[in-house]
């Protein structure tokens, strides 16, 4: 959302181009402006459509106009800005043609260190849902990293049963559903430390009476470990095997030399790749025929492989070298290998028991995994393109920093879970789940980090969504908080980059954004099923930086824009200055620039009688809650944030039929 505001902020000075304030001193008595514009305007697209009436006065300064035909579904269009007070506004409001009782609101604000959203959605609860509590909060700050998710749904209709949901397709998946299972559950824990990766957990399906009632008891396990000459795997397997036109049972698994000719055939494979060598060990074998196409198998046996971790190292090397994605030398394959054949596998192992239940577990730790993750990072840099990779050139090298910092500060993540879900007696389906996320040692690892140059101690991010059900209606409620340094210039910036890399239309003048100091930009959003209004804003520290570029040809500038619903129809109003001299506007010259064109009707000095509205800078300063500095010049400023919002960038920038 921060991102999203950021860019909405920069499309509403794209909008107007090389917007800013000029007083009449500054153009008289300082000739001397280092206008930095486009060397030929004919190799821009232009940037405005041609206007509809050109209204020109004697000073050197002219009002473009713009007029669409009205949406009967707005009620109120007002868009005003002042680079004088800095500030941009824009309040849209209309009916809404949704058909559900509904009812909403957002609001969102960036500002130069913090970001903030929120916003609630109330609508009528759907039959097929009995019950919802959800609940989820996080924080991230200088000392702490944590997160904590509940969660219940209740799901069944009206007179009980699940298959009551309201559609007959929906009745039908979930009656096969119904079938399939009466209850399933998984929990287990994920730990990442500085050297150690580890995870456990297990799940469990019961299918009652369902289809798989009848299955025969089965099961399954591995256990993968490494040598000192390579890797041992352990496997225990009791199924049933089927005779197919693709498999004998008996040929293969009959007698104990038999099963270990096929176990050989399975896995030496492998091993002549790798220039390694494989033995098996069978410790327990019985085959017995059920009927005349089914057979019981029990095996317990070890596959032992050795010599071949240097045959790994090659492989990954020639997957590397010949990668025609990857830009990537042999010697730097060679180093990359290395680090992934460094892990250690300290235990894999996985157990699964079937037959009218399923259990199944599993273990898994891997120790000196910093060298693999290093290596993923090589390979995901040298896999992008020389301008993505020097446009994510900081971010590599921070990722560098910030695994230094977890191993030096004992950095320690832990997620954990445990979900359920089953049908109740009277077939209503519930769920119930929670999971957390925690950290130990965090404020350490802030603190090594700081070491690095990467200084988060000011850092916060904190969010809370609920959703619940609530007297006939659901309920959905949130709020998300971001506390950094400088983020509305890093969200600025970030934008204009993208803008600069994307586009030669406003390229040149996306870097004098960066400049303009944003102090606040602000939204807000308010619906229900008859209605929709929408209000932004955006108040700018700066907007002298804007004198460096101008997008309408040389000298010319647009300083002020004004939008507003007469009579039905949206009217725009562009203000322009040649901010070089007292003279008229050259027509050709706006014409070159795509301005004005033989459909436009241009009024002489003294000619038309029209009069132009003023922006309510009161009012957006009150929406942004700002103070005004009072020494601007009326009327002249910029596009408002809500240009990106569509309805002014129709007015603006997509009149192009």
């Amino acid at each position: 959302m921060a991102v999203a505001l950021a860019v909405l902020v920069c499309l509403s000075m794209l909008a107007v181009g090389g917007v800013h304030a000029v007083s009449a001193t500054d153009t008289n008595d300082d000739p001397a402006h280092d206008v930095e514009s486009y060397a030929d305007i004919d190799d821009v697209e232009h940037v405005l459509d041609p206007a509809d009436e050109l209204y020109l006065e004697d000073d050197g300064s002219g009002v473009l106009v713009y007029t669409e035909d009205g949406d009967d579904d707005i009620d109120e269009f007002t868009l005003g800005a002042d680079l004088g007070e800095g500030i941009a506004h824009v309040l849209i409001a209309g009916e809404n043609d949704g058909d559900e009782d509904i009812e909403g609101g957002m609001s969102a604000a960036l500002e130069e260190d913090a970001f903030a959203a929120d916003g609630f959605l109330t609508m009528d609860q759907p039959p097929e849902l009995e019950e919802l509590d959800v609940e989820i909060v996080g924080e991230q700050t200088a000392e702490n990293s944590e997160f904590e998710a509940d969660i219940y749904a209740l799901i069944g209709g009206e007179d009980g049963g699940i298959q009551q949901v309201s559609t007959a397709g929906a009745t039908q998946a979930q009656a096969q559903q119904q079938q399939l299972f009466d209850s399933a559950g998984t929990s287990g824990d994920v730990e990442v430390g500085p050297d150690t990766f580890s995870t456990s957990g297990e799940f469990h399906v019961d299918f009652g009476d369902g289809a798989m009632a009848d299955s025969p008891d089965e099961a399954f396990s591995f256990d993968l470990s490494e040598t000192d000459g390579g890797y041992e795997l352990e496997v225990s397997e009791r199924e049933m095997t089927m005779d197919s036109m693709f498999a004998d049972p008996v040929e293969d698994w009959e007698t104990e030399a038999k099963a270990e000719a096929s176990l050989e055939e399975e896995y030496a494979e492998m091993a002549d790749e790798l220039g390694g060598e494989v033995t098996i060990e069978i410790h327990h074998h019985e085959f017995e025929q059920q009927d005349e196409t089914s057979y019981w198998k029990e095996l317990d046996y070890t596959i032992t492989y050795e010599g071949i971790q240097d045959g790994l190292e090659d492989a990954v090397v020639e997957e590397l070298v010949d990668d025609s994605a990857t830009d990537i030398s042999e010697e730097e394959a060679e180093e990359i290998a290395a680090q992934i054949t460094e892990i250690e596998i300290e235990t894999v192992e996985f157990e699964m028991n079937s037959g009218d239940e399923i259990d199944a577990s599993w273990e898994v730790v891997i120790n000196d995994y910093a060298p693999v993750m290093e290596a993923m990072m090589d390979v995901s840099e040298a896999s992008l393109e020389d301008e993505q990779a020097d446009l994510f050139e900081d971010e590599f090298e921070d990722f560098d920093d910030m695994f230094e910092a977890q191993q030096a500060a004992d950095l320690r993540s832990t997620f954990e879970w445990d979900a359920t879900v089953g049908f109740t007696d009277d077939q209503r389906l519930e769920l119930e789940a929670t999971a957390t996320g925690d950290s130990e040692n965090y404020d350490d690892y802030t603190d090594e980090l700081a070491d690095r140059g990467i200084d988060v101690g000011e850092e916060e991010v904190t969010f809370e969504f609920n959703a619940y059900t609530e007297d006939g209606d659901v309920h959905l409620d949130g709020e998300f908080e971001v506390g950094m340094d400088d983020l509305a210039e890093e969200m600025v910036t970030s934008v204009t980059s993208v803008m600069q890399e994307e586009s030669d239309e406003l390229g040149s003048f996306a870097s004098t954004l960066e400049d303009t100091e944003l102090e606040i930009a602000k939204i807000d959003v308010d619906f229900d099923s008859e209605t929709v209004e929408i209000e932004a804003g955006a108040k700018f520290e700066d907007t002298e930086s804007l004198l460096e570029d101008g997008m309408l040809g040389d000298n010319v500038v647009v300083t002020q824009i004004v939008g507003d619903d007469e009579n039905g129809d949206l009217a725009t109003y562009v203000y322009l200055e040649d901010i070089e001299t007292d003279d008229e506007l050259d027509e050709d010259e706006l014409a070159e620039a795509g301005l004005v064109d033989d459909d436009t009707e241009v009024y002489e000095p003294g000619e038309g009688d029209r009069e132009f509205p003023e922006m309510d800078t009161e009012g957006a300063a009150n929406f942004l809650d700002v103070d005004l500095d009072g020494d601007g010049i009326p009327g002249f400023g910029m596009a408002g944030a809500i240009v990106a919002l569509g309805a002014v960038v129709a007015a603006l920038l997509a009149r192009r039929a």
